[in-house]
């Protein structure tokens, strides 16, 4: 009988992608430089975070359209000043530890980044609908200084059409949940280097048409060491979890604690 590989023996394990899903949404507020901190902290290959634009015409790193579930206030992202949102509490909600924790701008969670890791800016474009939203984000990409470590993503496939068009420099993933007729023409479209399914509908004839088309796959929303083994097996570019953590301790890339 043959010993069965463990986790950090797999041959995937040195090579996939460890990325923060907001941050790490199992030991920090989502989306919030807490969680940015540790994820840095941690070393992980990259991290994922939610782009809107607020009232005063900020962007802002925040997932939900409205605030009432991750901060104590109430109402659009897209209605409330960046001032108003300031004195938010984006922490209280997840653990009393973290009282006081501010919705963060893109621009400060840029800065704290500084090209340590991948940074996967999704573009948030619904339900609320953002006008001009690409042209404001490659307007504060323009003076960052590690381009080539930006993925944008997003949902809303013309807004990576638009992407596309006036600012093909960049990488752009493809975000979906449902399957895709002839994926490499349609990831064509947009000149997309990523692909980012969800984990439920990612099949491994889908991982492995992309890479013969040179396309990387990183697979959301994956937590869980079953779910970490299918994707190990699945070969996936990247694995999309809220415990970054544990997932670099089953990797063997980290030490419990």
């Amino acid at each position: 009988m043959t010993r069965s590989l463990s986790a950090k023996e797999h041959p995937m394990a040195r090579k996939v992608k460890v990325i923060a899903h907001r941050g790490g949404r199992e030991w920090a507020p989502e989306n919030t430089m807490a969680a940015f901190r540790q994820a840095l902290d941690l070393k992980v290959d990259g991290i994922e975070l939610d782009v809107q634009r607020c009232a005063t015409g900020e962007l802002v790193v925040f997932h939900d359209d409205d605030v009432g579930r991750t901060t104590n206030g109430v109402g659009l992202v897209a209605d409330i000043s960046l001032g108003e949102l300031r004195r938010l509490d984006a922490g209280s909600w997840f653990d009393k530890a973290f009282r006081g924790e501010q919705v963060p701008t893109l621009q400060e969670v840029l800065e704290l980044v500084d090209g340590k890791c991948m940074l996967n800016i999704e573009i948030k474009n619904t339900p609320v609908s953002y006008e001009n939203i690409e042209e404001d984000v490659v307007a504060l990409l323009a003076d960052y200084a590690h381009k080539e470590s930006i993925i944008i993503s997003s949902f809303d496939h013309y807004v990576l059409a638009r992407l596309a068009e006036i600012a093909p420099e960049y990488k752009l993933a493809v975000l979906n949940d449902a399957v895709v007729l002839d994926l490499p023409a349609y990831l064509a479209r947009f000149g997309a280097l990523y692909y980012h399914p969800g984990f439920d509908s990612c099949r491994a004839d889908v991982v492995e048409e992309c890479h013969k088309n040179g396309i990387q796959v990183n697979s959301w929303t994956i937590n869980g060491r079953k779910n970490w083994s299918r994707s190990l097996d699945l070969e996936l570019d990247g694995i999309v979890t809220d415990d970054p953590e544990d997932l670099m301790v089953y990797l063997g890339r980290a030490v419990a604690v």
